[in-house]
């Protein structure tokens, strides 16, 4: 009695599978099959990666991603359709002896037919199940044509945030080093910051959007590393509103909100508790390099007011298992290397500013 009921789980989650794999190739986003073995992957390895202190771990995310979820619908399709076929004793027998197929038998017809192989050393003789022999089939055929579709913008994205990560770090190490050489080393200036990455960014962001599991990828090396890259900008685009007098460059409120979307993004789909806020930046290496800013205290209003965006930097930096101190020059590191700790970002500015 129940073996004649397995057809409908088998459906059932016939008809998952495919609503995910449909989810995540066309309509964008997670399904909920996908976004279970994602996050459950994902925790895995982090947890194995803080555990060991070691980066390879988590940058072998993205491909144990990859494979799980190419695996999660092979699998799913193939018990799907054999307790389907399972369910109704002699849908499938031998095709010499006609004899009815056992249980392994059967997971072995419904393989090759999803596999589309058709070795035809099994076969069925009624004609529903012929009809249903087609249906699952194609269904394989479905899995594997989007399986490609999965796999190749996957591998784009992720060349894309490398790019991008490879180009921030050449531009400078932390956040003082991008402004002070968007100021002074590039023909565009700041512009270089700000308008010149906003296509760039933009579709990262839109890529992030509709596959959420990138935020999930992570790199070994600081070079190509977006988890180090991004935040460093992030606080670069805040040393420029909030350090350098004037008004903001044309563009810098767009830049920011597309950097806050990326990281709250990340955030949102790597769930840890968000750290504290991150020591202020010093203003010791703009002063150094001869660029004027605002005084403390509207410095320090100014950070304060993106106090959260701020966060949101720092748990895209710890999550990817680097630390601050990679991103930017803080006061505390200045204070620390000073005698008599005083802050080497109390010094008073240059007269002479260069914008």
């Amino acid at each position: 009695m129940l073996r004649s009921l397995l057809w409908v789980p088998g459906l059932v989650l016939v008809g998952i599978v495919v609503h995910d794999l449909l989810k995540v190739t066309v309509q964008g986003g997670d399904g909920t099959l996908s976004q279970t073995v994602h996050q459950r992957v994902y925790q895995l390895l982090h947890a194995l990666a803080r555990r060991t202190g070691n980066r390879i771990v988590l940058a072998w995310a993205a491909p144990t991603i990859i494979v799980s979820a190419l695996l999660t619908w092979t699998l799913g399709l193939w018990l799907g359709w054999t307790l389907v076929f399972w369910s109704s004793p002699g849908s499938v027998v031998g095709a010499d002896s006609e004899s009815p197929a056992t249980f392994w038998s059967v997971v072995y017809y419904v393989g090759y037919t999803i596999s589309t192989l058709g070795l035809g050393d099994l076969k069925t003789t009624v004609t529903p199940w012929r009809m249903l022999t087609s249906v699952a089939a194609l269904s394989g055929f479905v899995n594997l044509t989007f399986a490609i579709t999965f796999v190749v913008p996957v591998a784009e994205a992720r060349l894309e945030r490398r790019e991008l990560a490879r180009l921030l770090r050449r531009s400078g190490p932390d956040a003082q080093a991008l402004v002070i050489g968007a100021l002074q080393d590039h023909p565009d200036g700041l512009q270089s910051l700000i308008s010149g990455l906003h296509q760039t960014l933009n579709t990262l962001e839109t890529k992030h959007d509709h596959a959420h599991y990138l935020h999930r990828f992570h790199d070994r090396a600081a070079l190509e590393s977006l988890s180090l890259a991004l935040p460093a900008l992030g606080e670069a685009l805040l040393l420029i509103e909030c350090a350098l007098p004037g008004p903001p460059p044309p563009g810098l409120k767009l830049s920011r909100t597309l950097v806050d979307s990326l990281v709250r993004g990340h955030a949102e789909h790597c769930p840890s508790p968000l750290p504290a806020v991150p020591p202020p930046p010093s203003l010791a290496p703009l002063h150094a390099a001869g660029i004027a800013t605002v005084d403390e205290a509207e410095f320090a209003a100014c950070l304060a007011r993106h106090a959260e965006h701020r966060q949101f930097l720092r748990a895209m930096v710890e999550e990817g298992l680097w630390n601050w101190a990679q991103v930017a020059q803080t006061v505390r590191d200045q204070a620390g290397g000073d005698r008599g700790g005083q802050s080497t970002a109390a010094r008073p500015a240059p007269p002479a500013p260069v914008r």
